[in-house]
């Protein structure tokens, strides 16, 4: 009785765990557009820069550069944390906000505002077997998509990151605690320079 009991915990837990891995996943319609995540503020927060902006999100309006903030699912977090590799199934979700001054009782330094543009990037590599990643606009929260086809391949973003990557192709090295694991693991790229400036 008691291996039967034993044995039915085990199968549960494996079908738990079946069903967390699918809902862990990108999800994508029938067209193959990735679905816009709804809670992605729930996920792993790696980091925030500012001024590190590009396109539609720069400083076009003379306004202070904004901020960007980047989270990932926590289940590739944890899959990265242990072996210094981002897993298949990885999500990126860049968030830039716009950059506030002088906002309440702060007289100096910046404050987070509005969300200008949301992005995406996914690891995914029989979807994307050209370098395994693929990148995502959503747009402006006044025009946001709720799915969006990947950029085509054509687009700056590919060869930025494939050739300023630290880790495979994502900027690692923008996240420090990350960046310091995979540089203990050793999974930061032979040819990653850190002195080399992007063009």
């Amino acid at each position: 009785m008691k291996a039967m009991s034993q044995f039915a915990v085990a199968l549960l837990a494996t079908a738990l765990c079946a069903v967390a891995t699918a809902a862990d996943a990108p999800q994508f319609d029938a067209s193959g557009a990735l679905q816009r995540p709804a809670d992605y503020r729930q996920w792993v927060f790696l980091t925030s820069g500012l001024g590190m902006a590009y396109g539609a999100a720069g400083q076009a309006d003379g306004r202070p550069a904004p901020f960007t903030n980047v989270f990932v699912k926590p289940e590739a977090w944890r899959g990265f944390m242990q072996t210094g590799v981002w897993p298949e199934g990885t999500v990126f979700v860049l968030e830039v906000r716009r950059a506030l001054e002088a906002q309440s009782i702060n007289v100096q330094g910046r404050t987070q505002g509005d969300v200008v543009v949301v992005e995406a990037s996914v690891k995914d590599s029989k979807r994307f077997p050209d370098g395994g990643w693929a990148y995502f606009d959503f747009g402006t929260p006044q025009a946001a998509k709720t799915a969006v086809a990947a950029l085509p391949r054509t687009e700056a973003c590919y060869t930025c990151h494939r050739q300023n990557a630290a880790v495979e192709w994502t900027f690692t090295q923008f996240y420090p605690d990350q960046f310091e694991v995979a540089t203990k693991k050793n999974t930061v790229r032979p040819d990653y320079d850190p002195a080399r400036k992007a063009h």
